[in-house]
């Protein structure tokens, strides 16, 4: 079934060609890179570290394509040309039409607010920025990233910013007066890619994930050893031992890594470095049962399709995701990995081996296919340019919809940016609403964003009643970072100072007469460190003299649930009855919550409990709609304006009853 081209072709000027011996078990790895990403994309369980492949990836490109290089230029044959002629012709068809039919897809069935980020997804990943794109907007761990339909474009973002400036690099490098000092310089740079790597997963983790230059290491480490800057390997056993432990490290990371890994940095020299003891066991026509073992031809033809199978599978699997709101099952799994492969293998059939086979050309053959490759591109980027600067074209959804879709996108009016910063305002942010006079008595919302999204009904009630309201909040503002996750240690501390300060300056300001506190507690093993933690700062207010209000969260939902589910539904004429949930599920997930501020209400003076959950539940489900059926919700947990309003009466009667009795600040 498969077939590999022969030979490599290292290219050079017009008319030569040096050729690089084909490594069957370099393909045998890249499966071993590919099919663990593709399963853990499918169902991350299966193989928790499956990312990591793409770490091996790097290692693959680094060696092969700096042997390349350096193949020309000792020759004397490098042409800036006909590498990037060859670059092209690699990776530009098969990329464009993914994108191509990716797009096409997505204008058929996407929402327009979703057109409009997926239009400047494609504008970045048409020109090779996708990976600066996700810096700004989506973690690669996010929740709901696979809705993100190029996310898995930044890996070749990376690779074609290191290949933009690596060879003029090694041209530099190779003039003889260099040469020497070109290992030390290469180690240098690998050394110091690996410790920003390191450094930025604490400090901003989504840029050492995704910016190259916290990646270029994992590529140097195959450009070591293709520029021969370690140590030759002797005999037959170390070769063989190497083999071993290098696979071994690579599977051992796709088995103990998962989501919450601090990666990369050093956790990725274990896949990393796999890799290259792998690739080193084999150089020089040396063959290991590792070796053996990834040149078994069902292994390394899926090698072969590798690169295809890494651009189809994201795409199939998200839009899958989007249309069922559910990962998939044990069948839908295996039907998508089937599919995934068979267009795959089309795909390097039709498209990527056709255009990547070509004997020597000319210079105005190979400034034709470059030029050919950057109009495909361009046209893609202006179409997303088009996608997004349209709207996301409304004009295909009924008015229900658009309805619906301005609701979403009303996401808490005029507070947005209140979420920022550690303290009570933010720098050049005046969070002040309500009556806004200088002495003006205070209503103070305290919390997270889910306190942040009840400032619309509290900003009536204030100015209803003559009293300002000061918005104190802070995105995750209660999530304490503990077991090991994700949440870099920068941010676990500007929390916990939030925390502290905020209280403080509320406790001592006289003009703060009624504190609420809202939030997403999570209900997990830090539930009653929370619980203590909110009522130490009840106790702080109440004994200045303070009423609480503590205000519970409302309805969740699960991730197939809510908000989206319904935007999608009304988009294509669905009904709309699985964007609910199960009235007793709602209670008994939100039980551990709500007792634990029932107690501190009912244990301290001066405390009123609101808990909104029951005003968007009946007796046998619950819904992110509300009663005259406009969405309440912008997605399964937080409301929207609309939602924040219709809690507007309980919450008006809480602040009544607190603002009615008097307390005195305790000695």
């Amino acid at each position: 079934m498969f077939r590999r081209d022969g030979p490599q072709s290292l290219g050079g000027r017009p008319g030569f060609s040096i050729r690089m011996q084909y490594r069957a078990d370099i393909s045998g790895l890249r499966a071993l890179a590919v099919v663990p990403v593709v399963l853990y994309h499918a169902h991350a369980a299966l193989v928790p570290g499956g990312f990591v492949g793409v770490d091996v990836f790097f290692v693959i490109s680094g060696y092969l394509i700096t042997s390349i290089i350096a193949a020309d230029l000792d020759r004397d044959r490098f042409s800036f040309i006909t590498f990037y002629d060859r670059r092209v012709r690699r990776i530009v068809p098969a990329y464009a039409l993914v994108a191509l039919v990716t797009t096409l897809a997505a204008v058929a069935t996407l929402p327009p607010a979703m057109l409009v980020a997926f239009g400047q997804s494609l504008e970045y990943a048409s020109v090779f920025m996708a990976n600066r794109y996700f810096v700004a907007v989506s973690g690669y761990f996010t929740p709901g990233a696979e809705e993100q339909f190029f996310l898995h474009m930044w890996s070749l973002a990376v690779e074609e910013q290191f290949y933009l400036f690596f060879p003029l690099a090694l041209i530099v490098l190779s003039h003889p007066r260099l040469k020497r000092f070109r290992g030390l310089f290469i180690w240098g740079i690998l050394l110091a890619s690996l410790y920003q790597a390191t450094k930025n997963t604490f400090v901003r983790p989504n840029s050492a994930f995704f910016n190259f230059t916290s990646r270029a290491w994992e590529l140097l480490l195959g450009s070591v050893l293709a520029l021969r800057l370690v140590p030759p390997l002797r005999g037959r056993l170390v070769p063989e031992v190497m083999a071993g432990v290098g696979l071994a490290m690579i599977v051992a990371a796709m088995a103990l890594f998962d989501h919450n890994t601090l990666f990369p940095g050093l956790s990725a020299l274990l896949p990393t470095g796999g890799a290259l003891l792998v690739i080193w066991a084999g150089e020089h026509g040396r063959t290991t049962r590792i070796g053996r073992l990834l040149a078994l031809r069902p292994i390394a033809g899926v090698g072969l399709i590798s690169y295809s199978l890494y651009l189809w599978h994201w795409p199939i699997f998200g839009f899958f995701k989007f249309h069922t709101g559910n990962d998939p099952g044990l069948v839908s799994g295996v039907l998508l990995v089937g599919a995934a492969v068979g267009v795959s293998f089309l795909s390097w059939r039709y498209v990527e081996s056709r255009f990547r086979r070509r004997g020597p050309a000319g210079r105005r053959s190979q400034w034709a296919s470059i030029g050919a490759g950057l109009l495909a591109l361009a046209c893609l980027a202006g179409a997303g340019f088009g996608l997004a600067a349209s709207g996301g074209l409304p004009g295909r959804a009924s008015p229900a919809f658009l309805k619906a879709q301005a609701a979403l996108d009303d996401m808490w009016r005029g507070t947005r940016t209140c979420l920022q910063g550690a303290g009570l305002a933010p720098p050049g942010v005046q969070c002040r609403f309500g009556d806004l006079a200088p002495d003006a008595p205070l209503i103070a919302l305290w919390g997270d964003s889910f306190a942040n999204h009840h400032a619309p009904a509290l900003d009536a009630i204030a100015r209803d009643s003559g009293y300002g309201l000061l918005q104190v909040t802070k995105a995750s503002a209660f999530q304490r970072g503990e077991g090991g996750n994700r949440f870099a240690a920068r941010e676990v501390a500007d929390r916990a100072a939030f925390r502290t300060q905020s209280m403080a300056a509320l406790v001592a300001d006289p003009r703060v007469r009624v504190v609420v506190i809202a939030g997403n507690w999570a209900n997990d093993e830090t539930l009653p460190a929370s619980i203590a933690s909110v009522k130490d700062a009840v106790l702080q207010l109440t004994t200045a003299g303070k009423r609480v209000i503590l205000v519970g969260p409302p309805a969740g939902f699960a991730r197939e649930a809510g908000a989206r589910c319904v935007i999608r539904k009304r988009f294509l004429g669905l009904d709309e009855g699985s964007c609910n949930a199960e009235s007793v599920q709602v209670a008994e997930a939100a039980a551990p919550v709500e007792a634990g501020l029932r107690g501190i209400a009912e244990e301290t003076k001066g405390v009123e409990l609101v808990l909104p959950r029951p005003a968007f539940c009946d007796a046998s489900v619950c819904r992110p709609t509300l009663p005259n059926g406009d969405l309440g919700y912008v997605d399964t947990g937080h409301l929207n304006v609309a939602g924040s309003i219709h809690l507007l009466p309980m919450l008006r009667a809480a602040v009544e009853r607190a603002v009615q009795t008097e307390t005195k600040p305790q000695p």
